[in-house]
């Protein structure tokens, strides 16, 4: 093991549940009801949780080639600083810890204190206190170590799959299915939304399948990879279509589709309507359970992005150090502290906003690295998944990235506007950054003279250098 290399900890099935549990949070609570809102019939409804299957299965698809052609610590950002160099890499690794890492686990947050005001029946205020206590828990979980936090993140996302199939058993079970009534509910494809409308929908789909690939950012420490890795960001796509199918379909037998639309919690309001009050809230301690785990998977993965913008000097040097028991530590410090901020600041709704923004232009340029790698070689690399369609699915999904940033633009467009004026902010600090960087190397080769040409072998290593 080369210095500085990670200790391949995790197997297959780690790989999966990582997947699952990053996408099955919050998003499965609040999407039936802006879903219902935004479309115009149950047929729609059911075609966009299979539509928002087809693209986490495409995406899948695409990342597990990269992440075969380059199975380090850090995902997506690793091939952007393949495909581009270190300007977009910068780019992409410190707007991906504030807006990815910090406004993703924000919101699953903000979430969590929104259920646990409802179920303690305590005000508002109090959200927030309750977000940064489940960031602050999650954070001492992953830090105590790689293996403590991931069999903390299995055992969750094993508890929330198995919470959601018995609600769905519940709802399809149900001897008084609903009958819909009214246009905003009629069956089958009555009715066409318009494309703003299928995208503000498509949103909140979307939103559920999140982080299906996000096990990428681990392949640094996964055993066998090249299988892994493939089967773990396919296969939990697959899981959650099925899961969300299923659990929608049972939902909308016991809540008609027009009573569902702008509902902030579909799920709850059924069990209520099935069960009687013990219902909602068996349902919303399911909902902070869920919120919970999927905060944990959540920061145990997308915190290596920061790790490996700082191993590769793009970054302040102790976000690189890696603990004994594998846990980066000091970039975990960081993404609680900005998810904190986030979560105690800003509504889930405007959290969802910047991080759906920010989102689409940092993964739309990760889809389009695929297609700079393939034009570049002259043949196919040798133990890489190979992505049936490559070039095809990548635009798909570049086009659809494209589609869903110009609707969040014109839909909240104060929002927008704060966004890029950070990502632009970050793209100015790299020229600072790298005018800093090159300062300091000119100072140490003037300190050095002809030093600087021997090795340092026989220096004692840096923690970023450990042999783990």
């Amino acid at each position: 093991m080369t210095p500085g290399e990670l200790k391949r900890i995790l197997g297959a099935p780690t790989a999966l549940l990582i997947g699952i549990g990053v996408a099955l949070g919050s998003g499965i609570f609040r999407a039936p009801g802006e879903v219902a809102a935004s479309l115009p019939s149950t047929g729609w409804i059911v075609i966009a949780w299979i539509a928002g299957g087809i693209v986490a299965l495409m995406q899948g698809m695409v990342t597990a080639e990269l992440a075969t052609r380059f199975p380090k610590a850090g995902g997506e950002y690793v091939y952007l600083r393949e495909a581009y160099g270190d300007f977009v890499a910068f780019f992409f690794g410190w707007s991906y810890t504030v807006f990815i890492v910090g406004a993703g686990a924000a919101s699953i947050a903000r979430a969590l204190g929104d259920f646990s005001v409802e179920l303690f029946q305590v005000g508002v205020t109090w959200a927030g206190p309750f977000a940064a206590l489940a960031i602050i828990a999650t954070t001492i979980v992953n830090a105590i170590g790689l293996r403590t936090g991931a069999a903390t993140q299995n055992t969750l996302t094993a508890l929330k799959v198995l919470a959601l199939l018995v609600v769905a058993g519940v709802g399809l079970f149900y001897t008084q299915p609903a009958r819909d009534v009214g246009p905003a509910a009629a069956p089958g494809l009555t009715g066409l939304p318009s494309l703003s409308a299928s995208l503000t929908g498509f949103l909140a789909v979307f939103w559920s399948f999140a982080g299906t690939t996000d096990s990428v950012k681990l392949a640094e420490e996964i055993q066998d990879v090249r299988r892994a890795l493939p089967r773990a960001v396919i296969g939990s796509a697959a899981a959650l279509t099925v899961v969300y199918l299923l659990f929608n379909v049972a939902l909308m037998r016991v809540v008609p589709a027009a009573d569902m639309a702008g509902m902030p919690s579909v799920p709850g309001e059924a069990m209520e309507r099935a069960l009687g009050a013990s219902g909602r809230s068996a349902m919303l301690v399911t909902a902070i359970l869920i919120c919970l785990g999927a905060l944990t998977s959540t920061v145990l993965t997308t915190v290596r992005v920061t790790f490996a913008l700082a191993r590769d000097g793009l970054a302040f040097g102790v976000l690189s150090r890696m603990s004994k028991a594998q846990s980066p530590v000091p970039a975990l410090i960081l993404v609680a502290a900005v998810a904190i901020v986030l979560a105690c600041s800003r509504e889930f709704g405007r959290i969802l906003g910047i991080y759906f923004l920010a989102s689409t232009v940092l993964f739309g340029l990760a889809y389009a690295s695929l297609i700079l790698f393939r034009m570049r070689e002259d043949s196919v690399p040798p133990n890489i998944f190979r992505c049936p369609l490559g070039i095809a699915q990548a635009l798909v999904l570049i086009v659809f990235q494209l589609a869903l940033a110009v609707n969040i633009a014109w839909t909240q467009p104060k929002d927008a506007q704060y966004t890029l004026l950070l990502l632009a902010f970050f793209a100015v600090l790299y020229l600072v950054w790298r005018k800093r960087a090159d300062g300091a190397s000119h100072e140490l080769r003037r300190g050095t003279g002809d030093r600087g040409a021997r090795t340092d072998a026989g220096r004692p290593p840096r923690d970023a250098d450990r042999t783990l």
